[in-house]
């Protein structure tokens, strides 16, 4: 028996210290570990001792009564909420945890609102309990407000007032402060069996067995929420906390089957069966200088065993299981197998990453993989020295390889390598980990906006490019006309030659000339877009022509042409929708309008939040992530995809031309 447990939060919530108070509690360490002493066995990323935050998402286990529990403790920071993604994927249980004397935070309507949407069983665990002025029944309300779930209190603070000695089971004689909780928890179980509530209504009492049965069946089908109630630095509420997850949890076998799909595509169920056919999930790559790749799977149907083949069912490969690992915090034990529903790390595999599933080959299935946030952050990176240069790329494929929220590219056209990430944090911890890790240093840029330019009217032009120094000479004459297209045409190339002005085997290399002048502008050197060409006169000579010499005047005639037909500047617009409070609204809009944005629609979006539909220009959304954060205090969330070019306002057009120019003097 297994069961995996998943502590969400917003930053400095205690969600480590929960984790590590469980761990000593339970014996598995000797002394309780810190993440602001950098003692924690969970947060031992150098980043995260340095940060004194959790980046990874950690991993432990202990057992308890004949079952093995398995700790996952994820990031409060949205900035690494892939780590979060990852363990919500293949988690049974989710424990909000909640910091008394802040309250509901943030982070804790985020993740709340995606542990609820899960539809897993959730608890909830208010830590530091002895801050000053924490207010219990405050948070209870704001709990019941904010998610508008049946949350009941499965033990209370003792203690004079508001004040907290200890905790004492609901169970238990309460005292009379707390009696109209209890009340309302008993009514709120007991609702979970039929056969009770007719009872209940006839003798106001029902035996404490079977009001545990119906707390476990409540739970079970994610109908109440229990609260706990504890201080992780004075050990108090955790053994209690541990009992509960214990007993009235349901473990991995327990819960109905999880879904996946043949190789036909029809969705088919995963028996929980330790004897049945392998089946295993990567939620996880991390990459070790001494091991290689790591890969944390959750064994979800059978066993797995050292020796075994599996398939990679999504790359359809062949994999040998040579080396398998217990995992502590940041220590691996080796073993020969994990069991089902656990926790463990593969090494030594070819060619298998977060998202994979390995399976027996006699039944390949493929497991839903995790869906990670759109990378709303960009910047440039520029290594710092000659050297450094050729480490950036391999450093860059390492760190990707263990953090699919991040990724890289290199723009041909803006000579730049692009990062992109979840947030500021998000990427300066990338660069901070190729530092340490890879002994490479870069320099942050803004990532160059890839302009283009276009024609307003019709022209035409001459291309003459004649030249005689003794000896075959070169001789290529084109007379072209030029008009725009329609936005998003790109490009016509139209032969209007009659004739044999120009021979047909010199038509293609007058287009090539032409297609080499549009890939740089008149007016800041951008490619040109959206024009129609049409080829309609030129000369030639018999024995001077050639190829290069059409070339070269295909792109004489052009460049004349375009400066001839009012040539402008187009700027990327992306649409962007943007989810906010509704309080927020007037706000954010008023800086979408500062940001040049074009307002399309709005509409309600779940619970007293509205998205917002722009278009805005990709010039303005730099920075955005971080605005949009400072003005809805983190609680809103966008998503931006290329919609079209549009004309750059004139005045801006003139600065971003003179900029190009200053740029192409300096080299």
């Amino acid at each position: 028996m297994a069961k995996t447990i998943l502590f969400v939060g917003h930053s400095g919530c205690g969600k480590t210290t929960l984790c590590e108070a469980i761990l000593f509690n339970q014996k598995v360490t000797k002394r309780l570990g810190r993440t602001d002493e950098g003692t924690s066995i969970l947060d031992y990323d150098p980043e995260e001792q340095e940060r004194k935050i959790t980046i990874n998402l950690g991993m432990a286990h202990f057992e308890k009564n004949g079952e093995k529990i398995f700790l996952l403790d994820s990031p409060g920071f949205l900035d690494f909420q892939g780590e979060f993604l990852s363990g919500l994927h293949i988690a049974d249980i989710a424990c909000l945890v909640i910091n008394a004397g802040a309250g509901i935070e943030v982070g804790t309507e985020i993740f709340g609102e995606k542990i609820f949407e899960k539809g897993i069983p959730v608890c909830v665990f208010i830590s530091k309990m002895k801050s000053e002025n924490v207010n219990v029944k405050d948070i209870l309300k704001a709990l019941r407000e904010t998610f508008e779930k049946k949350f009941i209190l499965l033990n209370v603070p003792k203690g004079e007032g508001l004040g907290f000695e200890d905790v004492i089971s609901i169970f238990e004689e309460l005292p009379s402060d707390w009696q109209k909780e209890k009340e309302e928890t008993m009514e709120s179980i007991v609702e979970m069996d039929e056969n009770l509530v007719e009872k209940y209504l006839e003798t106001g009492e029902v035996k404490e067995e079977e009001l545990k049965n119906a707390l476990k069946k409540g739970i079970k089908d994610g109908l109440i929420v229990p609260v706990f109630f504890g201080d992780t630095i004075e050990g108090i509420g955790i053994a209690e906390f541990i009992e509960s997850l214990s007993k009235f949890f349901p473990s991995y076998e327990e819960l109905p089957c999880k879904k996946a799909k043949d190789k036909s595509g029809n969705e088919v169920e995963i028996e929980p069966d330790p004897e049945e056919g392998e089946v295993a999930f990567v939620f996880k790559t991390m990459s070790d200088p001494h091991l290689g790749e790591i890969n944390y799977v959750r064994v979800l149907r059978g066993t797995l065993r050292t020796g075994k083949e599996l398939l990679n069912s999504k790359r359809n490969i062949k994999e040998k299981i040579t080396s398998l690992y217990s995992v502590q915090g940041k220590e691996r034990k080796e073993v020969d197998f994990i069991g089902l529903g656990e926790i463990g790390a593969i090494v030594k595999l070819k060619d298998t990453h977060t998202n994979d599933t390995l399976c027996s080959p006699e039944a390949p299935v493929i497991y839903p993989e995790i869906e990670f946030p759109w990378r709303s952050v960009q910047i440039a990176i520029i290594p710092k020295t000659k050297q450094d240069e050729e480490k950036v790329s391999e450093a860059l494929h390492r760190l990707t390889a263990e953090d699919p929220t991040f990724s890289f590219h290199y723009d041909p056209e803006l000579r730049q390598t692009i990062v992109e990430g979840l947030g500021e944090i998000h990427l300066n911890v990338i660069l901070s980990k190729m530092k340490r890790r890879f002994g490479v240093e870069v320099s942050q840029g803004k990532p160059k906006i890839p302009y283009r330019e276009t024609i307003r009217k019709k022209s035409t032009a001459m291309g003459k490019y004649v030249k005689q120094s003794g000896g075959r000479g070169q001789y290529g004459i084109c007379n072209i006309r030029i008009e725009p297209l329609p936005r998003g045409k790109e490009y016509e190339f139209i032969n209007s030659i009659f004739g044999g002005a120009i021979p047909a085997n010199f038509i293609p290399a007058v287009e090539t000339g032409i297609k080499k002048a549009m890939q740089s502008g008149v007016l800041a050197g951008y490619p040109v877009i959206d024009v129609k060409v049409e080829l309609y006169d030129g000369k030639y000579h018999p024995v001077d022509s050639s190829n290069i010499a059409f070339e070269i005047a295909g792109s004489m005639a052009f460049r004349e042409a375009q400066e001839k037909a009012d040539p402008y500047l187009l700027e990327p617009i992306y649409e962007v929708e943007i989810i906010v409070p509704e309080e927020m609204m007037g706000d954010v809009m008023g800086d979408l309008n500062s940001r040049r944005g074009r307002i399309l629609g709005m509409e309600p979006y779940g619970k007293k939040k509205q998205k917002i539909r722009a278009y805005v220009p990709l010039a303005e959304l730099h920075g955005y992530s971080s605005a949009l954060r400072s003005i809805t205090k983190g609680k809103g969330v966008y998503f931006a995809k290329f919609s079209h070019y549009d004309e750059v306002p004139r005045e801006l057009a003139q600065k971003i031309i003179e900029e190009a120019k200053r740029e192409k003097e300096e080299g």
